[in-house]
């Protein structure tokens, strides 16, 4: 514990030199390459202007204002480099919060003192929920809902506003590109990141990867999906969010929606040719796995005797996330994508899977 004080204390004041340090770096370097194109003109008037030739042996004299590389500019560069190396210090694990949340931001995001020394410091005390991703309040590239958008927002205000509530944040991924907290919360007996998606205020999200209980939320999801609620209430929002989740290779588990082909199927007792892009649930045994220059995979199901087998493609990405390496040949898996054509044969482009557990 006093270890990971103690480094939490370095992370952050190298956060502050960082930020008082390198604004005076980026100035002076300017200054410096100013000064440093003066005297390279400088240095050109006087070599034309030079009757006589420097003595082989003699260094030359450099002029004021030459192109120099200051020790001063080197040490702000080693510190630039150390500080983006040794970021302040990031949550993991499990925190218990006695106090209400200090502002909820919109839907999915929110503010608390996770460390409970009285102030806010972001961006790593601003917490993005994981697996859910609410309408925005203002206008980005994902469109804007405002109505839908307040919704999930007094949805999260008054699941946070009676502590205690426990902040779990994954030691593998703990905080995205900009410095926010990733974590699943639960409040009042409650997963709040698993109701904003049964409630229809989000979609399920796995941007940031898989949760351990996947069927959990994809079942939210179908659920919020058939009964009609929030984003999936009517037509144009349903149509716009399934767009959005097709480009990321997935799609509600719902027999309301088409795109959906209910199952689950066994690798080998269905033609994929006849759920060409349907998301479709595949079960089958791991035969071969097979590998790609760039990182990709190809897995090959068991098929019975005078049935196709069924080839699964596995990105290089996703395939790490997963853990695909590790899954043992002959094991039973449980496969969720779309059947795709690929040169002229239907496969199966993985979204998610695991080994099926023994029933």
């Amino acid at each position: 514990m006093a270890l990971e004080n103690f480094l939490h204390r370095s992370r952050f004041f190298l956060a502050k030199i960082e930020n008082k340090c390198l604004p005076v770096f980026l100035r002076f370097q300017t200054q410096i390459k100013a000064r440093g194109r003066e005297g390279e003109v400088d240095c050109m008037e006087r070599r034309a202007g030079r009757q006589d030739r420097q003595q082989p042996g003699k260094r030359r004299p450099v002029a004021w204002g030459a192109p120099q590389r200051p020790r001063f500019v080197i040490g702000c560069t080693a510190l630039a480099a150390a500080c983006l190396l040794f970021p302040p210090a990031i949550f993991a694990g499990t925190l218990y919060l006695t106090s209400p949340a200090a502002y909820v931001n919109d839907g999915d995001t929110f503010e608390a003192d996770l460390d409970g020394n009285g102030r806010l410091e972001f961006p790593r005390e601003r917490v993005r929920l994981l697996y859910v991703d609410t309408p925005e309040l203002t206008e980005s590239h994902k469109g804007q809902d405002v109505p839908r958008g307040m919704a999930a927002r007094a949805f999260l205000e008054r699941a946070l506003a009676d502590p205690p509530f426990t902040v779990r944040i994954p030691r593998t991924r703990p905080s995205d590109k900009f410095g926010r907290t990733l974590a699943v919360v639960e409040a009042g007996g409650t997963v709040v990141n698993l109701e904003l998606i049964r409630m229809g205020h989000s979609y399920f999200d796995t941007r940031f990867g898989f949760p351990r209980d996947y069927s959990r939320y994809a079942s939210a999801e179908a659920e919020a999906f058939t009964a009609g609620r929030g984003i999936w209430s009517d037509a144009a929002s349903r149509k716009a969010y399934l767009a959005r989740l097709r480009r990321e290779s997935k799609t509600p588990r719902s027999p309301a929606n088409p795109a959906f082909a209910p199952g689950p199927h066994v690798a080998g007792y269905f033609d994929p040719a006849s759920l060409l892009n349907r998301f479709v649930r595949v079960g089958g045994r791991l035969k071969e796995r097979r590998f790609f220059s760039k990182g990709a995979r190809l897995l090959i199901l068991v098929a019975p005797e005078g049935h196709r087998q069924l080839r699964v493609y596995v990105r290089a990405r996703l395939a790490f996330r997963l853990g695909v390496d590790r899954w043992p040949i002959d094991a039973p898996l449980l496969l969720d994508g779309f059947i795709k054509l690929y040169r002229g044969r239907p496969e199966l482009k993985l979204h998610y899977g695991a080994p099926a557990k023994p029933s």
